[in-house]
């Protein structure tokens, strides 16, 4: 059953058009540029309480939600079917596989243009490294 849910998650990225997802044109969809300005609103929405989180949400709940499925959809995958690539910690929270995200981006601005899910898979992979 959870590998139907993978392959679901694995579904919908695959075929998302930069409608579906919030994305404003064809030149930014699906690459780093978009996704760390999503992800870093994300990050904001975690980390509030209150009217505040209502506040955060209103600038971009659709990127918001991209960053937060492409994140758990790659964590799913990789647990799943590659379970090797990187070795989360299980107390590690949601706003931390974001921020680790985020960081990678902003450390690494030539890759922006880049698919974003392999973006994320080697944000992930750089700081969740196997022993």
């Amino acid at each position: 059953m959870k590998r139907a849910g993978v392959f679901l998650i694995l579904l919908f990225l695959a075929t998302a058009q930069p409608s579906d997802t919030g994305q404003t044109s064809q030149d930014t969809a699906g690459t780093g540029t978009e996704l760390v300005q999503n992800c870093r609103r994300y990050f904001e929405f975690l980390g509030r309480t209150g009217a505040g989180r209502e506040e955060a949400i209103e600038r971009g709940p659709f990127g918001m939600g991209y960053c937060a499925g492409l994140l758990h959809g790659v964590v799913e995958m990789v647990e799943t079917l590659m379970p090797d690539r990187f070795c989360r910690p299980p107390q590690a929270t949601a706003a931390q596989a974001v921020w680790v995200v985020v960081q990678y981006l902003e450390n690494n601005p030539l890759a922006l243009p880049e698919n974003d899910t392999e973006l994320v898979l080697r944000a992930l992979e750089n700081t969740y490294r196997c022993p």
